[in-house]
């Protein structure tokens, strides 16, 4: 993928998550193992997989749930990564 292609790709998910999401918290949360209990102390306004997000990786390890939640975590907006992504799969 070249770097246009790139930042297209980029822009796409950007533009699907913004029309899906009902805002975009300022504190976002990567859950990986050992982390993902956190997931469900959160209230959720809406949970996207990331099968659904135009060009977005998939969560690999099959303890990774791999959505993304918005929603509140005590009186403070989150967005919460449930599944990260790993070096050793092409991602930094």
């Amino acid at each position: 993928m070249d770097h246009q292609q790139h930042v297209r790709a980029v822009e796409e998910c950007v533009a699907f998550c913004r029309a899906a999401l009902p805002a975009m918290p300022r504190i976002v949360v990567q859950l990986g193992t050992g982390l993902g209990g956190l997931a469900d102390r959160i209230k959720p306004d809406c949970t996207l997989a990331y099968r659904d997000i135009p060009h977005f990786p998939r969560a690999t390890v099959a303890s990774h749930q791999g959505n993304l939640i918005v929603g509140r975590l005590g009186d403070q907006p989150v967005a919460v990564l449930q599944g990260r992504f790993h070096h050793y799969e092409g991602y930094t």
